[in-house]
C-alpha cells in the first residue's frame, strides 16, 4: 500500500541506508588504521548530493554555515592516513544522526498504527 511507503518513508529509508553505508566505511578506517598501504574511505556525500538535486548547494540565508571548501568523494579512496581520533569523532556523530533518522521513522510508524487502530498508547 501507497501508505506505507510515502515519500517521506521512502526518504526516512535512504537516510538510514546512508548512515548505514557510512558506518561501513567509518568501521572499515579503523579496522585499517595501522596498515602503512590503506588509503583512507571518504565519506562525504555532498557530491552525490549535488548530483542528485542537480544544483550545487547555495548558502540562500547569511546564517547559514558557508560551503566553501567544502567536497567530497563518496566513499573513494582518498591519499590521507587514517586519524583514528577522527574516526572516531565521525563514528559519533553519524551514530547520532541514525538515531534520530530511525526515532523519525519509528514516529512515523506510530503515526500510522494509531490512524489504523485507533488508539494511541
Amino acid at each position: 500500500m501507497k501508505i506505507f511507503n510515502s515519500e517521506k518513508i521512502q526518504l526516512y529509508k535512504k537516510a538510514l541506508n546512508a548512515h548505514t553505508k557510512t558506518h561501513e566505511a567509518i568501521a572499515k578506517n579503523v579496522a585499517n588504521a595501522y596498515d602503512l598501504n590503506f588509503k583512507r574511505v571518504n565519506t562525504d556525500f555532498s557530491k552525490e548530493l549535488d548530483v542528485a538535486t542537480g544544483q550545487k548547494l547555495k548558502q540562500s540565508d547569511p546564517r547559514h554555515m558557508d560551503l566553501k571548501g567544502v567536497t567530497g568523494n563518496s566513499l573513494s579512496k582518498g591519499d590521507k592516513k587514517v586519524d583514528i581520533n577522527r574516526e572516531m569523532s565521525d563514528l559519533a556523530v553519524n551514530q547520532i544522526k541514525f538515531d534520530f533518522i530511525s526515532s523519525v521513522l519509528k514516529k512515523a510508524y506510530r503515526g500510522l498504527n494509531s490512524s489504523i487502530t485507533g488508539r494511541t498508547s
